[in-house]
């Protein structure tokens, strides 16, 4: 493969995999998490973050065995050219249909809040089309570019929410345990898609430049995108109470209301354009690790050429849904429901395919010696 490793610092790769996981948070996640388990949304990505743990820890305890190989060799490794080859492929193609609706779902936000004449498959071409060539510039410029934008990122993501939150209400969370504690677990563990994308992001191992520091960016974002999303939800409640479950995209309706004074009304085109910067590094990642993922499987050794193939590949499957509704309701909460409990699996079947083939037990006696 076409691969540089040893590029991609430390803070660049937690930036790009906080920004990967985190703008869940200013689309439809919290309404979803709302209509699954009314005020208590804001504990279930703290407890689905801690259901993820396991498999997670237990993969990335595993890809320590094999130091500077991604998720694929790994894959291919424990359990065969042949059903490596299938679950290979199975990531590939569930994560293309992630791919296409989660853009499809950002072209809708865009569409719906500041260009609302302009069609749709107009304004998914130019998202798809910046998205490309960010990401055949290389996994080492995007995480470049992240670096530089993810201070501003969080920091006016918390300044728009507080901004917009001054006429909330704490009591917007009551009764704390919503539909009760059982069913907050139950649906936590119909969310685990919402810490899936550091599944992917194993993929980048070989570009830093050793598994512990992989391990080390891994956990530090994972910590803070946790609870990222989860204080996003609880501002959402004490904002919009009840009405949070029928709100698409509370951010976005959140940040209309900002104003500073008579002077400076609806200043909500700042947060805009740092939000749209943080999808464009977010959907370049993901175009990146997919094309590295598909050249993988098939061996093909300058990916990056692939990249705006899938892109239009991506674009075609994203604009067949006719509203943003079907993308919601159907298409993306399908994939969704799919990807999480899958990547799970996949990572505590690599955990027992090493543990019963004895890797661990040689790899301990590797280092006794």
């Amino acid at each position: 493969m076409n691969q540089q490793p040893g590029k991609l610092g430390i803070r660049e790769y937690v930036s790009i995999a906080i920004l990967m996981v985190s703008l869940k948070a200013t689309e439809n996640t919290p309404a979803i998490l709302f209509n699954k388990v009314q005020n208590a949304a804001w504990m279930v990505p703290i407890l689905s973050a801690g259901l993820f743990f396991i498999p997670l820890f237990l993969l990335l305890k595993t890809m320590s065995l094999f130091e500077g190989k991604n998720l694929i060799f790994l894959i291919q490794k424990l359990l065969g050219k042949y059903i490596g080859f299938f679950v290979c492929l199975f990531i590939f193609i569930i994560t293309s249909f992630g791919m296409s609706f989660e853009s499809r779902t950002y072209t809708d936000i865009i569409r719906a809040f500041y260009f609302s004449t302009t069609p749709v498959y107009v304004l998914y071409s130019v998202l798809m089309a910046v998205c490309a060539y960010g990401a055949k510039k290389g996994i080492q410029h995007v995480g470049s570019v992240a670096y530089l934008v993810i201070f501003w990122v969080i920091i006016s993501f918390f300044i728009a929410l507080g901004l917009s939150t001054q006429d909330s209400n704490i009591q917007g969370i009551l009764p704390i345990w919503g539909p009760g504690k059982l069913e907050i677990v139950k649906k936590s563990t119909q969310s685990l898609n919402l810490c899936a994308d550091f599944f992917l992001l194993t993929m980048l191992v070989p570009y830093l430049k050793s598994n512990k520091d992989f391990r080390k960016g891994t956990w530090i974002a994972f910590i803070l995108v946790s609870i990222q999303i989860s204080v996003a939800t609880l501002l959402f409640l004490c904002l919009f109470d009840q009405s949070l479950g029928g709100i698409g995209y509370p951010f976005h309706s959140a940040i209309r209301y900002i104003s500073l004074g008579s002077y400076i009304p609806n200043i909500e085109i700042i947060f805009f354009v740092i939000w749209i910067i943080s999808a464009f590094i977010r959907f370049s990642a993901f175009l990146y690790i997919n094309a590295l993922v598909f050249g993988h499987i098939f061996k093909i050794k300058d990916f990056e050429f692939l990249i705006p193939s899938l892109a239009a590949i991506y674009l075609l499957i994203g604009i067949i849904p006719e509203s943003p509704v079907e993308v919601m309701l159907e298409w993306r909460s399908m994939v969704q429901s799919i990807i999480g409990p899958s990547f799970a699996a996949i990572s505590l079947i690599l955990w027992l395919a090493a543990l019963l083939k004895g890797e661990f037990k040689h790899a301990n006696n590797k280092n006794g010696l």
